[in-house]
């Protein structure tokens, strides 16, 4: 049964591009987000063999939750592939004895992160424009709201510790990455080079000549350009002690952020409604 390399991200990290990068190497299979109860991503492969034994995504969940690798026994199965690739957000399968079990067996982890004002400009893009990949969005731009940004920051912030804490626990060969790591990286040679030099015990694998790379980021505006109120959002971070995320940067210093995303209560109920409302309908929900 070919063995698997475990990703574990939060949402609007890159993960999608790192998936499209490995599915370029010869022997690669990706089973996306494996563990999602509505996935929507159509870089998934053998989706119909790993959902036969439990008939739907939200059951195949439930079941990882007691046995995460049972779940991916339908590997045995499957000629042809030298790698498998799963992918688990911080939103799916939260349970750390489910998530240290596929830790433990993986070929190797990777941690990817990425800006928190950056993947928050993006999500909330995607809320507006319902183009996951945030191709041909240059005609919209968002409303910066502290109070979402700071949830979604803390969120993914706090997403990537726990995994990080997982994976440091286990003693399992990792690379921690960032989107800007990533895209240094570049192209799938130079990634794969990487990747087998932290752990060599990854397999040698040639790319694929037929491979054509699936995401393409159309929109090439800096996150504080898509901001229809910038000046707003630059005052607000300068305040909240992260002016340093508007340059784009990834930074390696979660305990700062989370010790500055905690500072701040969390949204309550209706306070989230009508950001959300915000988010869909532009300034004029405000009203």
């Amino acid at each position: 049964m070919a063995p698997y390399l475990l990703i574990l991200a939060h949402s609007r990290s890159g993960s999608t591009h790192l998936l499209d990068l490995l599915k370029a190497l010869s022997g690669v299979a990706s089973l996306g987000e494996f563990f999602h109860r509505q996935p929507k991503s159509q870089m998934a492969d053998f989706v119909e063999e790993g959902l036969a034994p439990y008939g739907s995504h939200g059951a195949l969940a439930d079941a990882a939750i007691t046995d995460p690798l049972a779940t991916l026994a339908f590997r045995e199965h499957i000629d042809g592939v030298t790698l498998f690739v799963v992918k688990v957000l911080g939103q799916q399968l939260r349970d750390d004895r489910a998530r240290r079990i596929l830790i433990d067996n993986a070929a190797g982890v990777v941690v990817l992160r990425r800006n928190p004002f950056s993947a928050w400009v993006s999500r909330a893009l995607v809320d507006q424009s319902q183009t996951w990949v945030n191709a041909g969005t240059t005609e919209f731009a968002v409303t910066y709201d502290e109070a979402f940004f700071r949830d979604r920051a803390r969120a993914y912030s706090t997403q990537i510790r726990d995994f990080l804490r997982l994976v440091s626990a286990s003693e399992k060969p990792f690379v921690s990455l960032t989107y800007s790591d990533l895209l240094e990286l570049g192209d799938p040679v130079t990634l794969w080079k990487f990747l087998r030099t932290e752990m060599p015990t990854l397999p040698e694998l040639p790319v694929d000549p037929t491979w054509v790379p699936r995401v393409h980021r159309q929109d090439e505006r800096l996150p504080i350009d898509r901001i229809d109120n910038s000046d707003v959002a630059r005052a607000s971070l300068e305040r909240l002690g992260l002016g340093y995320l508007v340059e784009n940067t990834d930074s390696d210093d979660l305990d700062y952020l989370l010790s500055v995303l905690d500072q701040n209560p969390q949204q309550s109920p209706l306070r989230r409604i009508v950001s959300a409302a915000t988010r869909r309908l532009g300034g004029s929900a405000k009203k």
